[in-house]
This record gives structure tokens, sequence and C-alpha cells, in this order.
């Protein structure tokens, strides 16, 4: 059973502007924001307030969000994808995205780490194929890193 805690406005603030910042939007909807002891945050209704979430042994609650680190925020797979669709409906165009050829997205869910020159910083990025977004990766170094869970990994994807 993991403790989940609910956060105020002055974090949920940080994360939002955070990702504003790597991505050019952050979420509008109004959600509540859970923490877990890893720092993965989640997003669950509004209406969590209503309930006394420590009484309650929950195993998981709510869609994983990203995970928070050094001021740093890392989309989960979900997480991009609702961003993406979020600003898609706001009409904002997201920044840091990086669109795959077939042959990238083939080696991308096989495990590799991809080489691929996007400047000299160390960024968060939002990976898309076809039109649409479906995870998000660290670059550094000239790399893609893949953290992609092994879970999703696999050979016949497209």
């Amino acid at each position: 059973m993991q403790k989940l805690i609910i956060l105020n406005t002055r974090e949920i603030k940080k994360i939002k502007v955070i990702t504003q910042n790597d991505f050019g939007y952050s979420l509008k909807n109004d959600y509540a924001y859970l923490r877990n002891d890893k720092n993965r945050i989640f997003l669950v209704n509004k209406d969590i307030g209503r309930l006394d979430i420590d009484k309650l042994k929950i195993d998981r609650i709510g869609l994983y969000f990203a995970e928070v680190k050094h001021n740093h925020v890392r989309l989960s797979k979900e997480g991009a994808q609702l961003l993406a669709k979020e600003a898609e409906k706001n009409k904002v165009t997201l920044k840091n995205v990086v669109e795959f050829s077939e042959k990238e997205m083939k080696d991308y869910f096989q495990g590799i780490d991809l080489e691929k020159d996007l400047g000299d910083d160390n960024k968060f990025i939002l990976l898309k194929y076809n039109q649409e977004i479906f995870g998000c990766a660290k670059y550094k170094e000239k790399k893609i890193l893949n953290f992609l869970p092994k879970i999703h990994r696999g050979e016949v994807i497209i």
C-alpha cells in the first residue's frame, strides 16, 4: 500500500510552471494532484478532498501523470498524451516535440536509446509518431534516453 499526499496549490503551481517551461503548456483542467513516496504524481477528480484517504487502503488511484525530480517533470506515457490532447483542444502548439520515423519508432519500442542531434541542452522531450504523442523521454548528450517500461516494449508495434 502506498502513502498518497494531496498536493497544495503552491506545489501544483510548481509542477504547472515546469511543464509550461518545458513543453509550452500546462494542464488547465481542474484536477487534484496526489504524490506518492516515489515522487510520482497522480491526477484524480477534485472531489477526492471529500474522502479521508488516510483511512482507506489504496493500492492505486487516478492517472499516473508524471514523476518529479530535481525541478524536472518527466511525464508518463498517459500524462504526455493527456497534455497533448488538452493543448490541441485549446489550440496550443507544444514545444520540445520530436517526430519519429518508422525505424526510430521500432527501435524505441525495442528499448534502444536513440542517437539524435537536438542541440546541446539536456531536456525532456515529447515523442511523436504519425501526429500522435506517445511518450516523454530525456534528451542528453545527443541521445534520447529510453524510459519505456518493459511491459510496453515489443517487436510488432506498427
